[in-house]
Parts: structure tokens; sequence; C-alpha cells
């Protein structure tokens, strides 16, 4: 603490001129960390930084992005001011809300819809359709594993611990040593019947189950309709699954002329 280095100074007479301008230059040293310490203190009650588990609670509310904004401009509150830069961070995640309302918004204007009612029913078959397509990305890795009981076994312990909350990324190994998994096999999966023999051909190649394929079909055929063509990362945006079966898929729709390059 800076006292303690006052605590043992005397200023008496017979001091060389040398010693008192020592002492001297040590009291003013203590006046200067006494002035650090009133500065900080300021700021830290203008800030409102005294609760500081308050301060964290309200700093969690802001987005993701605002959250980094906030950390990085932190070091310039003492700077403007704790209004100004309230002021700051709260404009910038206005404009956050207003980027993502307008993202949505456009979204809606691309699907057709133009009330709100609508909004809300595409809102909800949105979200049907993701959950549809999570379901069959699932089907799509139990008929992977399916004729191996050692690798079923994994995969089927690996989605318990998603399940219980666990984020666990081991890879699944198979005994029969394949580096490549077979075809698959597309009897008795529905909308097989849908397909001709090079989509059945392309189905079982890319290990997909024919109604996961005929919506990507759709898919990218009206998005290709809408934009007059349709480029390979139009289509990787459009599907989200693997990038190479994404490929194998437009490749094959642009040589049957389902959809064209734009």
């Amino acid at each position: 603490y800076a006292e303690w280095d006052l605590r043992d100074i005397d200023f008496v007479e017979d001091d060389s001129d040398l010693l008192h301008a020592l002492k001297i230059a040590v009291v003013d040293i203590y006046h200067s960390r006494l002035k650090e310490r009133q500065r900080r203190k300021r700021i830290i009650k203008d800030h409102g930084l005294i609760n500081l588990r308050k301060f964290q609670i309200l700093e969690r509310r802001y987005p993701k992005k605002v959250q980094d904004l906030y950390e990085s401009m932190r070091r310039f509150a003492r700077i403007i001011g704790p209004t100004e830069h309230d002021k700051f961070i709260e404009s910038h995640a206005l404009e956050f809300e207003l980027r993502t309302e307008i993202k949505r918004l456009q979204e809606y204007r691309v699907a057709g819809i133009t009330n709100f009612c609508s909004a809300r029913t595409y809102d909800r078959l949105k979200k049907v359709r993701e959950e549809e397509r999570l379901k069959r990305t699932m089907l799509s890795e139990v008929l992977q594993y399916i004729q191996d009981s050692s690798a079923c076994q994994q995969w089927l312990s690996r989605q318990a611990d998603i399940d219980s909350g666990l984020s666990l990324t081991v890879p699944i190994t198979s005994n029969s040593g394949r580096r490549s998994a077979p075809p698959l096999n597309l009897t008795g999966l529905p909308g097989t019947e849908k397909l001709n023999e090079k989509e059945k051909e392309l189905c079982q190649i890319v290990r997909l189950v024919p109604g996961a394929y005929l919506e990507y079909k759709a898919a990218l055929v009206n998005e290709c309709h809408k934009q007059g063509g349709l480029r390979l990362a139009q289509a990787r945006a459009l599907i989200k699954i693997d990038v190479n079966k994404t490929r194998k898929i437009y490749d094959f729709l642009i040589r049957e002329g389902s959809i064209t390059k734009a």
C-alpha cells in the first residue's frame, strides 16, 4: 500500500538537500497514487460497476455479436463517458435487431408472403420441415450402420449421449474396415416408386433416402426457375447437407436438364 512508503518518513532540519528532495519525491508519488484511486473510484461509480454481478446480467441480455462489440469497446468507456457509451451500445443492439427483422421480412417476400397471418403459418411449416429433415438425416445414418451391429451400437450410444446433453463427437468405427459405405438399399423406402432408374442409382451412391432427394430436387428446381439459373454455391446454401452430396445432386440435375447453370 502507498501509505506504507510514508510511515517512516520524517522531515528534519539537518537533512541534506538530496535526502530532502528524495522525501518530497516520495510524497509526490503518494499524491499521484491517491489521485489514481479517486479516478478509478469515479469510473466505477459513474458506470455502475459497484454491483458487478448485476452489470454482467445486464450485459448478457444482448445478442452474441453485440456482446463481442461490448467487450471490445469497454476499454473506451472511460473516455467517452458512461451515458455516451451506453447510447453507443444500445444503438448497435437496435441496429442488430433491425437487420435481423429486415432479413426475416426479406425471406417472407422471397417466399411470396404478403401478410403476417401467412407469415405465422410459414414459420410453423418451416419448423415442421426442419424437424422432418433432421429425422431423415437420422434415418440415413441408421441405414448406413444398420448392417454392422457394432457400429450401430456405437451410433445408438452416441445419440443417447446427445439426448442427455453431452456434445460428444466420437467417430463411429465399423468392424468391416471399409473406407466407404456400401450403396444404400432402397427396398421399401418411401418415395422409391417416384424415382427413375438414374435417380435410384444416384440415391444409392450418395446414400440419400428418396424422400429427401425429392425434396432437395424440388427446392433446387424451384430456385432455378426463380433465378433463371442456379450456381453450386446457391445450391449448397439452399440444402444444408454434406457439400459432396450436394455437388453430386447438382451435377446430376444439370446433366438431366432439370436445372441450368447461372
